[in-house]
């Protein structure tokens, strides 16, 4: 009898696989669909969804729906959407916002499943990437990256016996060439402005550093109206503009630098390709941003950043924000807008090198630091208080004084 149940037994079970194996077709796998925001222009929009569908054929678990913003209504939609379930799981912000949405639980860290902060540390300029931590996770990772180089007029340094194949190297060699290419006319007008600059913080912030100042201490707050190097520093930038050697009321910086009418920038490699449309027949060079020794061109990084959303679903949401960090795509975004890589590998690719500009910009970033100033409110409170520095007969370190209690304000206070 026993022999017999253990028969039946064996047959059920034998018969219940084989129902199993047939009745039942495999499970399809599930799609998860990933939203996806970012600020927009016509170039990057057609760039992403490029970029959107080589990802999801490689992943063909996800699908990602896009939608791209204007960049003036962009924050205005997005920060309401965090603290609803209205948000996107993928989104790109200033790097400077990153802290802020962590320490309100808006973003959450990178799966580290997916990214591992080992890899990332090794496989990325830390400048690049060292802004996107928060509490010593990474919550993102950087796009957009630029860093400040140098840009002149070859006819202008000709006409004034300058080397204009090279530029200058050093900040001495700078000024100097900046009150060299400065033209006025009898009555003592502007006709040609030697250099265009107004204090972008992105300017100044290599320019203070490299002298041995301080902006920020370790904890990120604004330090710079407290360091007396720092403050003469920033009185030694101006010094030029405030000679009357140039001002908005001549021409706009950039205006005049396409029209001929200002010799010497600094500024974002991203000119490099702006200038082949707006300005074809000028004949620049470019070097690295100035050095107080011309040696160390410390240079500055800013960057947009690629973040998750709190409600977004971890892994899928990193798998993204990881392939749009590949070098892969990096090396799409280098070669097709100059944007700069901070993949270490691209940074001696010599595909990305064929033209002689590009390759001068990629190499900044390998000596840079993080830009610390990275978010609209703070380049607003920044840019005002320079206007007021170059147009005003202020006291530089009352200015520099108000400027710092408005960036630490700004900086500590909630969303």
């Amino acid at each position: 009898m026993k022999k017999l149940l253990s028969v039946l037994l064996v047959a059920l079970m034998v018969v219940s696989l084989f129902a199993n194996g047939t009745s039942e077709a495999p499970a399809e796998p599930e799609t998860t669909t990933i939203r996806y925001w970012q600020h927009s222009s016509a170039a990057r929009d057609a760039m992403m969804e490029r970029i959107i569908a080589m990802f999801e054929e490689k992943y063909p678990q996800y699908k990602v729906e896009a939608e791209f913003i204007p960049e003036a209504d962009y924050n205005q939609k997005l920060i309401p959407a965090l603290a609803t379930d209205t948000a996107p799981d993928v989104f790109q912000i200033q790097q400077g916002m990153v802290a802020k949405l962590a320490e309100a639980s808006a973003i959450q860290p990178l799966d580290t499943s997916v990214m591992s902060p080992e890899d990332i540390a090794n496989s990325k300029v830390s400048s690049a990437v060292d802004g996107l931590k928060y509490d010593g996770e990474y919550y993102g990772m950087p796009t957009d990256t630029q860093t400040i180089i140098l840009m002149w007029n070859k006819d202008h340094a000709r006409e004034a016996g300058l080397d204009a194949e090279n530029g200058p190297q050093t900040w001495d060699e700078f000024f100097d060439w900046a009150y060299k290419l400065t033209k006025k006319d009898a009555e003592g007008n502007l006709i040609q402005a030697g250099w265009g600059g107004k204090g972008y913080w992105c300017e100044i912030m290599p320019f203070v550093i490299q002298h041995g100042g301080k902006m920020n201490d370790e904890n990120g707050n604004f330090i710079f109206a407290d360091d007396s190097v720092a403050i003469e520093a920033i009185k030694e930038y101006f010094v030029f503009a405030k000679g009357g050697n140039y001002s908005e009321k001549f021409t706009k910086n950039w205006a005049g630098f396409r029209q001929g009418l200002v010799s010497m920038m600094l500024g974002h490699p991203a000119m490099i390709g702006n200038l082949v449309t707006t300005a074809p027949n000028l004949d620049y060079g470019v070097a690295l941003i100035p050095a107080v020794d011309g040696e160390n061109h410390l240079s500055c990084v800013t960057s947009w950043a690629y973040v998750m959303s709190s409600k977004a679903p971890s892994k899928a949401a990193t798998t993204f924000i990881d392939f749009l960090a590949s070098e892969e795509v990096e090396k799409m975004w280098t070669s097709e807008t100059g944007q700069l890589p901070v993949t270490k590998s691209l940074l001696n690719d010599d595909s990305l090198k064929t033209n002689p500009k590009i390759a001068l910009a990629i190499s900044s970033v390998e000596n840079s630091i993080v830009g610390t100033l990275q978010t609209g409110a703070m380049n607003k409170i920044w840019s005002n208080g320079m206007s007021r520095i170059m147009n005003t007969d202020e006291k530089v370190e009352d200015v520099l004084r108000d400027i710092q209690n408005q960036l630490n304000e700004e900086l500590h206070s909630d969303l």
